[in-house]
C-alpha cells in the first residue's frame, strides 16, 4: 500500500509563512500616493512586466445579503437594476484598460468578487465574459474563480452551469 500523502507540506508552510496584503488590493491603500497620477499609470501599464501574463479582477460591489466577514467595498441591496449601469461602466473600463496594455499578453486569471458571481443574472455574467474576450486575450484553457458563500448562490445559479467557464468556486 502506497503512503497517503502529508496533509500540510513543511517546505509551503514555511515559504507561505508570512503576512501579505489582501489580494483585492495590489497595490494596497497605503502605498497610494499623489505623485502616482495617470501618466505614471499608463508608462507602467505599458512597459511593467511586458511579457507577464494579466490577471483580471472583476467586482460588483452589489449583495443581497451582507457577508460580515467581507472587507471589501460593498452594498446591501435586493435590487438587481443597481447591476445594469455598473456592468454598462465596467464594459467601457475594459476598453480603456485594454487600449493601455499589450493585448497579446494573455489573461491567465481572472477573478470575480464581490457580488459579482451571485448578483448578475446568467445573462449579464455571458456579457461580461462575451466584453472581456473581445478585449483580451484569454488563455484556451482559461480558469476563471469566484469567491462567494455558498448559501448565496441563487437556486438558478445552482441549476445551469455557469456561463463564465468557472473551473472553481471558492466558498465561504
Amino acid at each position: 500500500m502506497t503512503p497517503a500523502a502529508p496533509l500540510f507540506r513543511p517546505d509551503l508552510l514555511a515559504r507561505y509563512d508570512a503576512h501579505g496584503p489582501r489580494y483585492t488590493s495590489y497595490p494596497t491603500a497605503v502605498q497610494f500616493t499623489d505623485s502616482f497620477d495617470p501618466a505614471h499609470y499608463r508608462a507602467a501599464a505599458r512597459n511593467g512586466g511586458a511579457t507577464a501574463d494579466l490577471s483580471l479582477y472583476f467586482h460588483i460591489p452589489f449583495c443581497d445579503t451582507v457577508c460580515f466577514y467581507c472587507g471589501c467595498n460593498k452594498v446591501a441591496t435586493k435590487n438587481r437594476a443597481h447591476a445594469r449601469p455598473y456592468l454598462d461602466c465596467m464594459k467601457r473600463e475594459l476598453a480603456m484598460q485594454a487600449a493601455l496594455f499589450d493585448t497579446a499578453r494573455p489573461v491567465t486569471q481572472l477573478h470575480w468578487g464581490g457580488g459579482t458571481p451571485t448578483f448578475l443574472s446568467h445573462a449579464e455574467m455571458s456579457e461580461l465574459m462575451s466584453a472581456t474576450r473581445e478585449h483580451f486575450e484569454l488563455v484556451p484553457d482559461e480558469r476563471a474563480e469566484y469567491s462567494t458563500r455558498s448559501k448565496s448562490i441563487r437556486a438558478r445559479h445552482r441549476r445551469k452551469p455557469s456561463p463564465c467557464c468557472a473551473s472553481s468556486a471558492s466558498t465561504v
